[in-house]
């Protein structure tokens, strides 16, 4: 696709990328996560919702730096492609990433440097749950789940045409990005199209992309850029639905094509002499590894709704064939990862009734899961394997004049089996619950208190990763640069949550204090054990009881309003610490953030610049090291007109004006390939068009 035909295509839609709720961002947004029909406002449950002009401003390439910027979020990046998320200090398989409430079904949490397949760019909202609200996706997304809504099956009616389009440059990578949507229909039938390309080179950096502030061999760092961490992504989804008086049936299916280099130093061999040979052979070729990424996903989706007791059938169900290739510096492919998965879910909920004692009211479901996994190659340290899921969950709400209750029960049963007759197959059946109240003391003060017990069974690497090897044949995992060793032994883990919230909402002020506590039993962590074998780092799953706690604020103040104009000023922040029953902090915690934003809106203008300071996390895992503090500041001007029954949006971002160099405390490579430089972006927006 090239620049002229996305252009042409981007002015020849409508219907905002963002849907109506862009549109429409004064009105309370319906959480399609919990399918009780709730807004935000009026649950117990912990969560954050990004829709609307806030999602315009903050989507990025990637869902942990789109998540970034929000108390209790932040992002384990693995160069500019790779951006994990994560919540309350949770990563990895602690944090499920859904597509319309099913898994993504990719390999992201198999390994630090695997991108997540979800489009925050293509996305209507991002629902983010914490504690308790995860039991609708599963007992073992104890640190939260973060549900990307998009249109690919249209689950609203349209009569006409609508889209939208937007092109984009950044300048601190040389990035160009093209984005388009189409949404058509005749009342019953709706057809949804959408595409993304996206292309970025070396990302610019302040200084060494190696830190010499840890590292002490930095000959060989660049220096002014990252090295090999450019890329490329494709994607293209095409859906259609059928609507009816009483609800839809539609299917979709999408392409995801995506390539991007590991940045150079990061990716880690175990025989130095091939990387010299190969690199021999090809002076030109810097060295450094590449994945190529493809999905092929099929979705399929429905409601109903009813009159009677049962209000909503709702059901899900979707087929991915993923498969991904590291490609080394030669051109030649190292390893091979394919994944086949089948996921569904199916979901019930009713209306208030006299015989459950009155307002109570719910949904109950099962959630499922197949999954057969390979890796092949010279990485290839976890067998092939095979992961089937079972979870069912029932929530009920209870609403007072005052009060509302909410409480939980799931019931997962997991099923792991992999290839290789000395490993024994893993099958275990967890129970987690949860109880959330929330009372409202008059209009304006809002308390909420919560409850969970989350279990969450060990994964296929934690348990299998380089067990079947034995100390001469150990495979070295390139994204962590050492021999990762599982145990076969991992009990599930067990967390009990506490969550407590104050929100105060005045006519000009709107605050929120939230304080957490999650106590771990048998926590699985990879263990930094200060080993090496002929000179590579071990490093060991282990078990030990841990504690995480912490703290998130925001307050908004409006501190002038006129019919023309409106200024507001917000703060911000966050704070976690994690230890382990031994004394030793838990590894890879993100820093304790403080942010200050400046927003200004008048007619068609609007602007906000933001400060966050993040503290030097000196409280690192065992044999970790330390990260310095840093300071970044963002702003963003945009300006909407109107041009013949046209809306465009002219939007610029500056990211990092200051051009500090930031390490986050979160990411593996952190002392290998900081967060960008200073850099601007340019983006057009159009709409047009009716729903």
């Amino acid at each position: 696709m090239n620049w002229k035909m996305i252009i042409s295509l981007a002015g020849a839609c409508a219907q905002p990328l963002w849907v109506v709720a862009a549109e429409n961002s004064h009105l309370e947004h319906v959480l399609v996560t919990t399918s009780i029909h709730k807004n935000e406002a009026q649950t117990a449950l912990p969560l954050t919702v990004l829709s609307g002009e806030e999602l315009r401003r903050q989507a990025a390439a990637t869902i942990g730096e789109t998540l970034n910027h929000s108390p209790g979020l932040s992002s384990a990046s693995f160069g500019p492609a790779v951006g994990q998320p994560v919540v309350r200090g949770q990563q990895g398989p602690r944090v499920q990433v859904l597509q319309n409430s099913l898994s993504s079904l990719d390999v992201a949490s198999n390994s630090a440097d695997h991108a997540v397949s979800v489009e925050p760019i293509l996305a209507d909202s991002i629902e983010i749950l914490r504690g308790p609200a995860t039991l609708l996706y599963g007992g073992g997304a104890i640190g939260g789940v973060i549900n990307v809504i998009d249109s690919r099956v249209p689950n609203k009616a349209v009569d006409g045409f609508g889209g939208a389009g937007e092109i984009r440059h950044s300048g601190v990578d040389d990035g160009r990005s093209g984005v388009f949507r189409v949404d058509v229909g005749n009342g019953n039938w709706a057809v949804h199209i959408d595409s993304l390309y996206r292309d970025w080179g070396k990302p610019e950096i302040p200084g060494l992309a190696v830190s010499p502030r840890n590292i002490d061999d930095t000959d060989e760092s660049s220096d002014g850029y990252i090295a090999n961490a450019d890329g490329r992504t494709r994607r293209s989804t095409v859906g259609s639905a059928y609507h009816f008086d009483s609800g839809y049936v539609g299917l979709s299916y999408s392409e995801l094509d995506n390539v991007y280099g590991i940045p150079a130093a990061v990716h880690h061999h175990h025989n130095e002499d091939e990387i010299e040979e190969e690199v021999h052979e090809d002076e030109g070729a810097e060295e450094g590894v590449s994945l190529a990424v493809s999905q092929q996903r099929w979705d399929l989706a429905g409601d109903q709704h009813f009159d009677g007791f049962i209000e909503l059938l709702r059901w899900r169900l979707a087929y991915s064939d993923y498969q991904h290739q590291e490609i080394e510096a030669s051109g030649e492919i190292g390893t091979t990862f394919n994944k086949e998965a089948w996921t569904g879910r199916l979901e019930l909920a009713h209306r208030p009734s006299s015989q459950l004692g009155g307002d109570w009211h719910g949904v109950v479901g099962l959630q499922w899961l197949e999954a057969d996994f390979s890796a092949l190659g010279e990485e290839s340290f976890v067998p092939a394997n095979t992961n089937r899921q079972l979870g069912i969950f029932w929530l009920e709400d209870y609403h007072a004049k005052r009060w509302s209750i909410e409480a939980g029960v799931r019931v997962d049963l997991d099923h792991l089996s992999a290839a290789g007759a000395s490993i024994a197959d893993y099958d275990t059946d967890s129970t987690s619950a949860s109880l959330a109240a929330l009372y409202d003391f008059n209009d304006s003060w809002t308390a909420s208190l919560s409850f969970s017990s989350s279990r969450r069974a060990p994964t296929a690497e934690e348990r299998f990763s380089n067990i079947a090897n034995t100390a001469g044949s150990y495979v070295v995992h390139g994204a962590t640069g050492a021999i990762e060793i599982g145990d076969a032994q991992l009990r599930s883990e067990e967390a009990q949550n506490v969550d407590l919230s104050l929100r105060a909402e005045y006519e000009t002020v709107d605050g929120k204090l939230t304080v957490f506590s999650n106590h771990f039993q048998d926590f699985i962590y990879l263990d930094n054990t200060g080993t090496e074998f002929d000179g590579v780092d071990i490093l060991a799953y282990r078990q030990k009881d841990a504690i995480f706690q912490g703290l998130e604020y925001e307050l908004e103040w409006q501190v002038y309003r006129s019919a023309s104009a409106v200024y507001s000023l917000g703060l911000f922040g966050d704070r976690i610490s994690g230890e382990l029953d031994n004394g030793d902090n838990a590894p890879r915690l993100p820093p304790a953030r403080d942010g200050l934003r400046l927003n200004w809106q008048a007619q068609n203008w609007q602007a906000d610049l933001s400060v966050v300071y993040a503290r030097a996390q000196t409280k690192v895992g065992a044999n970790d090291l330390s990260t310095a503090s840093y300071q970044r500041i963002d702003a963003t001007v945009s300006r909407v007109f109107e041009l013949a029954d046209v809306q465009y949006t002219v939007m610029l971002k500056a990211r990092n004006l200051g051009d500090k160099e930031i390490r986050s405390s979160s990411s593996f490579i952190r002392d290998y390939a900081p967060e960008a430089g200073r850099g601007i972006e340019l983006a057009l927006q159009m709409q047009f068009g009716e729903n």
